[in-house]
C-alpha cells in the first residue's frame, strides 16, 4: 500500500507541470477511401461547382474558393466504379451512374438519393452503352435494352427489350430512337412502347439532324459563366475563358496514381509503399505501378524509363512487390511477374536486373523474348542487408543479392520449377518463410518453405531447409491446401498462416524442422451446451494477416472481407464487408498497419481503403511527454472517442476527475487506450479537467496526462 501511495503522489506532483498537448488525427472507426483521380474523362457544371469523373471516381471543384471535394462511400455515394455523370437541370441533381447499374442522385447538400433497382434487377446483361437525359427523364442504353428513369419522381419507368444490345439511345421531341445490331428502332413516347408493334425500323436518314436529338449526354466539357471546363485526362480539370486562355490548370486531388493495390509495406514508421500488379493468373496485366504515401501526400515512382527499356507493351507490367533498403531510405527494389526486378533511387529507375545482366533466370531462356518471362517476387532483406528473392519457374528459385553487390543462390530440389512462390517473411530467428501459393496439375504443391541460414548470412553452404505441403493440426487431421497465401509473426513469436482451408498457427515455429511438427487451428466455442467448437474461419480463403499493436489479428479474405480477431483468435471483434462498411470490395489482397497512428490500410481488388483502428504500437517505456490525449480539449460538438496514445503494452489506465474520483478504468490495446467520454451510467462526462493515470502491467512504472472537457 505504501508503494501505491508514493506512486499516486508522484502522479499528482507531476500534473502541476503538464501542458495540454493536441495533435491532428482521424477518430477511431473512421474510414478513408484512397481513390485515384489522375485520368479525368467527364465534367458536369451544377450547384456552382464543377464535377469531374476521373478513374471512375468523383470529385468537385469550387471556382469561387478553389476548394476540391472528393466523394465516395464515406461521403454521399453508395457504390464504386462510376460509368457516367450528367447534370439534370430539371431536378437540380447530379446523376451518378455506376458500371453495375446503380444510380445516385447527388443534391447540392452533398446528400445522395440511391436508386439501386436496376443493379438488383435480374436482367440478361446490364452492360451500359449510352446514357442521356431529356428533361427529367433518364435513358440508359444497355445490352438488355433501354431503361427509363423518371428523375423528378425518383422512380424507374419502362424497360424496352429488343432482344439485342442497344448501343445508343436518342431523343427528339416525343420520338425515341434505339440503335441496335438489327437496325434503328423508332417509337413515340406518347404510345405504349412496351408493345413491340409500336416500334418501327428506320434508317439513319430518319434520325434527327444533330444525331444527338434534344437530350444531354455525358461530356468532357461544360460551360459555366464565361469559363469552359474540360476533363483533360492526366492533366485533370482545366478551364479556359472565352478567348481560349487558361484560367485554371490541372486540378487533381492528391491521390494514388491508379486504383491498383496489390502489395502493401510500411517502412520507416510512416511511409507506405504500394504496388499495383497481379500474378497474371487470368491474363490481367496492370501497368507498372509503384506508389508511396507519406505525410498525407501521394507520389509515384517514375515509369517512363522502365517503359522505354523495351518496345513490348507488356514489358513493364504487374509489379508485385517492393522493398526499401534498410540502410538507405532513397533506395528501392521492385519485383514483377514479367520482367525481373527494378532498382530505383529517389523514385527514378537505376537498373533493370533481368536474365541478360544478372543470375536471375527466365522461364523461357531460349525464347528471343526471354526478358518478358522473368518472374521475380518475394523480395525481403535479412538482418545483414542481403536481399532475398524468389525467381519462379526456374531450376533455382531462391536467389540472394548480397550486401556487397554480388549474387548467390540456394538450390531446393523439392521446389525446382515451382511457379507461384510469392512472399518471403523473416522471423525473429532470422529464418526465411516462403509460400508456394498454388497447387498445380504438374505435381506442384501449395505449402511453405522454411530456410534456416544458421547465422551465416548469405553463405548458402550452411543453409538448411524444410518444405511442407501437408498441414497437420492439433487433432491429428491433415489438410492439404490448394492455395497457401501468407504468413505473419505475432508479438509472441507465433507464426500465423493463411490458406484456402482457413487459419493455421505455429506456436512453436522453431520445431518446423521436426518430423512431429504440427499446427494449431484456433477453435471458437459454440457456447450452446454441446461443448463443441468450430475452427476459426474454416474453409474461408485467408489471403493476408497483419498484427496490430495489441497483438490482434487483422485477416483479409478472398470474398468475405476483413476480420479483426482477438490475440488468440477466439473472439471476432469486427467483420467488415462492402455491405456493412465503406470497404470497396470483399476481395482483399493485403493489409498493412501504421503502428504510430493505428490506421489499418487494406488493399482490395478495387483499390486502397483504410480504417482507423484503436491499437498503436506499444512504447518500450513510459515518457509523460509522449503520452498524448486526443482531442484536447474535448469540445461540445465532438461526438467521437477520446484516445490516449504513447502507452506501454497492456497499460492499466485510470481516468479521474479533478476531485480524484475514478470515472473510467481499463487496459490499453497495444499502446493506445480509448474512452467514449461517458460515465458508467451512460451519461456524458461533465466539463472539467481530467487526469490519465497510467501504469505498466506490473504496477512499477507509470505516466500521467491531463485533458480538458468542455460540454457547453
Amino acid at each position: 500500500m505504501k508503494t501505491a501511495a508514493r506512486t499516486f503522489s508522484t502522479y499528482i506532483a507531476a500534473l502541476c507541470t503538464l501542458l495540454f498537448t493536441t495533435t491532428a488525427t482521424a477518430d477511431n472507426g473512421d474510414w478513408h477511401i484512397y481513390n485515384a483521380y489522375h485520368n479525368a474523362t467527364q465534367v458536369a457544371a451544377l450547384h456552382g461547382l464543377v464535377y469531374v469523373l476521373s478513374d471512375g471516381n468523383l470529385y468537385s471543384y469550387d471556382p469561387a474558393d478553389t476548394h476540391v471535394q472528393t466523394y465516395d462511400k464515406t461521403l454521399a455515394l453508395h457504390d464504386r466504379s462510376i460509368h457516367s455523370i450528367l447534370p439534370c437541370a430539371a431536378t437540380g441533381e447530379l446523376v451518378v451512374i455506376y458500371e453495375n447499374g446503380n444510380i445516385d442522385l447527388l443534391g447540392n447538400d452533398e446528400e445522395a438519393y440511391n436508386m439501386p433497382d436496376f443493379k438488383l434487377k435480374s436482367v440478361r446483361d446490364r452492360t451500359l452503352n449510352d446514357i442521356s437525359i431529356d428533361g427529367a427523364m433518364l435513358y440508359i442504353a444497355t445490352n438488355s435494352g433501354i431503361v427509363c428513369v423518371q428523375l423528378d419522381q425518383h422512380i424507374f419507368g419502362d424497360h424496352y427489350d429488343f432482344g439485342y444490345p442497344v448501343s445508343r439511345v436518342t431523343v427528339d421531341g416525343q420520338m425515341l430512337y434505339a440503335t441496335t445490331p438489327a437496325g434503328i428502332y423508332r417509337g413515340n413516347t406518347a404510345d405504349n412502347l412496351l408493345d413491340p408493334n409500336k416500334w418501327s425500323v428506320v434508317t439513319a436518314a430518319d434520325m434527327p439532324n444533330t444525331a444527338n436529338g434534344t437530350q444531354i449526354r455525358p461530356s468532357a466539357t461544360a460551360t459555366q459563366g464565361a469559363t469552359t471546363w474540360r476533363a483533360s485526362g492526366s492533366e485533370g480539370l482545366t478551364g479556359v475563358d472565352a478567348n481560349g486562355n487558361t484560367v485554371v490548370s490541372s486540378v487533381i486531388p492528391d491521390s494514388p496514381l491508379r486504383n491498383y493495390a496489390y502489395s502493401l509495406k510500411f517502412v520507416g514508421g510512416q511511409r507506405l509503399l504500394v504496388t499495383g500488379g497481379t500474378f497474371n493468373y487470368v491474363g490481367i496485366n496492370h501497368e507498372g505501378t509503384i506508389m508511396q504515401y507519406e505525410n498525407n501526400h501521394w507520389t509515384a515512382f517514375d515509369e517512363t524509363a522502365a517503359k522505354a527499356l523495351n518496345s513490348e507493351s507488356l514489358y513493364y507490367t504487374n509489379v508485385t512487390d517492393i522493398v526499401q533498403d534498410p540502410a538507405d531510405a532513397r533506395h528501392h527494389f521492385a519485383g514483377t511477374a514479367r520482367s525481373g526486378i527494378y532498382e530505383f533511387r529517389d523514385q527514378q529507375l537505376v537498373a533493370n536486373h533481368t536474365c541478360d545482366n544478372s543470375p536471375i533466370r527466365s522461364i523461357l531462356p531460349d525464347n528471343p523474348r526471354a526478358k518478358l518471362f522473368v518472374r521475380v517476387t518475394g523480395l525481403a532483406y535479412d538482418g545483414q542487408r542481403n536481399l532475398w528473392m524468389l525467381n519462379n519457374e526456374t531450376d533455382t528459385i531462391v536467389r540472394i543479392l548480397r550486401n556487397d553487390g554480388t549474387w548467390t543462390a540456394y538450390y531446393v530440389p523439392e521446389v525446382k520449377g515451382y511457379q507461384t512462390f510469392d512472399h518471403t517473411v523473416f522471423d525473429r530467428r532470422g529464418w526465411a518463410w516462403m509460400n508456394s501459393r498454388r497447387a498445380t496439375n504438374s505435381n506442384q504443391s501449395a505449402g511453405f518453405l522454411v530456410v534456416n541460414p544458421n547465422q551465416h548470412g548469405a553463405d548458402t553452404k550452411y543453409f538448411t531447409h524444410r518444405f511442407r505441403s501437408a498441414l497437420v493440426n492439433q487433432d491429428g487431421t491433415t489438410e492439404t491446401p490448394t492455395l497457401f497465401y501468407c504468413f505473419c509473426e505475432d508479438l509472441d513469436g507465433a507464426m500465423w498462416m493463411g490458406c484456402d482451408r482457413g487459419i493455421f498457427v505455429s506456436y512453436n515455429p522453431a520445431a518446423v524442422f521436426d518430423d512431429d511438427f504440427y499446427l494449431t487451428q484456433p477453435k471458437i466455442p459454440r457456447n450452446d451446451g454441446s461443448n463443441l467448437a468450430d475452427y476459426l474461419l474454416f474453409e474461408v480463403p485467408v489471403t493476408c494477416i497483419a498484427i496490430d499493436g495489441g497483438n490482434r489479428k487483422w485477416i483479409g479474405t478472398d470474398g468475405s472481407g476483413v476480420f479483426l480477431v482477438s490475440p488468440d483468435g477466439t473472439e471476432t471483434i469486427h467483420n467488415f464487408t462492402q455491405d456493412n462498411s465503406p470497404l470497396t470490395s470483399n476481395i482483399i489482397n493485403d493489409i498493412a498497419i501504421n503502428g504510430t497512428t493505428g490506421e489499418v490500410f487494406i488493399a482490395t481488388d478495387a483499390g486502397l481503403v483504410s480504417y482507423m483502428g484503436d491499437a498503436t504500437d506499444p512504447a518500450a517505456s513510459f515518457d509523460s511527454d509522449n503520452v498524448i490525449v486526443y482531442p484536447n480539449p474535448v469540445r461540445p460538438n465532438y461526438q467521437g472517442s477520446i484516445s490516449i496514445t504513447g502507452l506501454m503494452y497492456d497499460t492499466d489506465v485510470k481516468i479521474v476527475n479533478a476531485a480524484g474520483y475514478l470515472v473510467n478504468h481499463g487496459t490499453s490495446v497495444g499502446g493506445q487506450y480509448t474512452w467514449n467520454g461517458r460515465l458508467s451510467n451512460g451519461q456524458r462526462c461533465t466539463s472539467g479537467i481530467y487526469y490519465v493515470l497510467a501504469t505498466d502491467s506490473e504496477g512499477k512504472k507509470g505516466a500521467v496526462a491531463k485533458f480538458l472537457v468542455i460540454t457547453e
